[in-house]
């Protein structure tokens, strides 16, 4: 630290007044060059140019790349016979009727439950993975992976490789450059297009929404989330890329959570690569290790980190640098695996754990609620019985002396064609019914009701009753289909009298 004295010394200041202002001079500009120094709280982007890297595991993305995007454009597209006047989509998410059709299978209002046996295996299942193979999803099936891959592709075809697009960024507004990225960013809207399409496809018949986009007639919703995801599409897997993965994903930050020693992740062997060395005429000796510091694992990354610095969370595990290290060492002469898929407690000697308490955990509820889901549909009723009594007037006395009640019933027809069945009522002595329209009885006298597939269809119900013992009754409505596949069910309900 510099003295008051030297100060003195140094400047010939004459006066007290002028050291003070001298020594306070200073140090404001000392502050002020510590706060520019200082760390900020937000880092700027910096545009990383991931080389695409070909290769054992590239080809891997390649083919859930091809499978999940087939899967996700073409299924609104195929056509599946239900019969009658039901909707001939294989797969339609039909909100206005609060139906889903998935090929044979229907899920009604009444298996919403279902939903949250769903959110638990898609939970429970991206925890059972990373506790298996760390990010694997993340690397090989996460939709924000799949879309930038596909993107990537496209900037690479219509720009060149990495060098070639720094170039092309540090050149602008020239004819060449407006060409390409002119190019580059016509076929990225047209990707995140059909993006958007397909998606609301699952919402509306395929067709007869495709026909009502081309002559403007489509409603807002449908234009609204077409452009939305268009948009979303377009930004995320052309602009935002890997800050997605490392900022805005919450699984990115929670999945180190998941891991421990066993769990296999990319990881670099110290112990092979160490030291480095990138001089040839020195590569080879004692001292010296596999890795060539040629900083390709780092190129092809496409988080833009480097594998060798151990464990990191923005780390995907897609194993582009498996692949870059692997061509590396074909060409120096090196067995492959510097950079592997493997486990922490591998690299230290010891034998990875692949049924691990965890493991087992995870899997066991994973299990459990799929078999839960297994066993609801294949038991569930292919008819539904609801019965709302009616409470103006509670009860109405006839000419006859008998008390009438008055009941709403609705039946739904679960099944894929037309259902008769016969309604008849238990429990209530010297009782009959009938119903508003409905004439047709069968052999036991019960009333026969007509339900289209996957209709609801109220009626009115009049049960009438001699015994006028004070008080209510139970009563139970029991509907039987004349078709075995029809299903059965029963209602439990009341019977009001006066007191």
């Amino acid at each position: 630290m510099v003295s008051s004295w030297e100060l003195f010394d140094t400047y010939k200041y004459q006066n007290v007044i002028g050291l003070e202002m001298f020594i306070v001079k200073r140090l404001k500009k000392k502050a002020k060059k510590m706060s520019e120094q200082s760390e900020s709280l937000y880092a700027s982007h910096i545009k990383i140019y991931p080389k695409y890297q070909q290769g054992f595991f590239r080809k891997i993305k390649w083919i859930s790349l091809f499978i999940l995007l087939g899967f996700y454009y073409l299924i609104p597209l195929i056509r599946w016979d239900r019969g009658g006047d039901l909707p001939t989509q294989a797969v339609l998410f039909d909100l206005p009727h609060r139906k889903f059709y998935i090929f044979d299978l229907v899920i009604w209002p009444q298996d919403i439950f279902l939903l949250t046996f769903l959110l638990i295996v898609s939970a429970v299942g991206l925890f059972f993975i990373t506790a298996l193979a760390g990010r694997v999803f993340c690397g090989y099936m996460c939709f924000q992976t799949v879309w930038t891959d596909l993107f990537l592709y496209v900037e690479n075809f219509f720009e060149g490789s990495p060098r070639q697009r720094r170039m092309l960024d540090e050149h602008k507004f020239t004819g060449k450059w407006f060409v390409r990225k002119a190019g580059k960013h016509f076929v990225w809207l047209l990707i995140g297009l059909a993006t958007g399409g397909a998606f609301v496809f699952y919402f509306a018949d395929a067709p007869t929404l495709f026909k009502s986009f081309l002559d403007g007639s489509a409603p807002y919703a449908a234009w609204f989330s077409l452009g939305f995801l268009t948009i979303t599409t377009y930004v995320f897997a052309g602009f935002a890329r890997e800050q997605v993965c490392i900022y805005m994903c919450p699984y990115a930050r929670f999945q180190g959570a998941m891991f421990d020693a066993d769990t296999l992740i990319v990881a670099y062997d110290e112990k092979r690569g160490e030291p480095r060395e990138s001089n040839k005429k020195i590569r080879g000796k004692e001292n010296s290790g596999d890795c060539i510091d040629c900083h390709e694992c780092v190129r092809v990354c496409p988080t833009g980190i480097d594998i060798r610095d151990g464990q990191q969370y923005q780390c995907i595990t897609c194993a582009a640098c498996i692949d870059a290290c692997d061509e590396v060492m074909d060409h120096i002469g090196k067995p492959h695996g510097l950079v592997r898929y493997t486990a922490l407690s591998a690299l230290e000697n010891k034998k990875a754990r692949l049924f691990r308490p965890r493991v087992l955990f995870y899997g066991g509820i994973l299990l459990l609620a799929v078999l839960m889901i297994i066993v609801h549909l294949a038991s569930r009723a292919s008819v539904d019985l609801n019965v709302i009594r009616h409470r103006k007037p509670v009860y109405i006395t006839q000419s006859d002396g008998s008390i009438q009640n008055n009941f709403t019933i609705r039946v739904l027809n679960m099944t894929a064609k037309p259902q008769v069945y016969a309604l008849g009522i238990e429990g209530l002595k010297n009782a009959e019914l009938s119903v508003a329209a409905m004439t047709q009885k069968d052999d036991d006298g019960n009333t026969l009701l007509i339900v289209g597939p996957g209709k609801v269809e109220p009626f009115t119900a009049y049960v009438r009753s001699k015994d006028r013992s004070g008080g209510q009754s139970a009563i139970t409505f029991a509907l039987t289909a004349q078709d075995e596949t029809g299903g059965q069910d029963r209602y439990e309900s009341v019977f009001m009298r006066p007191e």
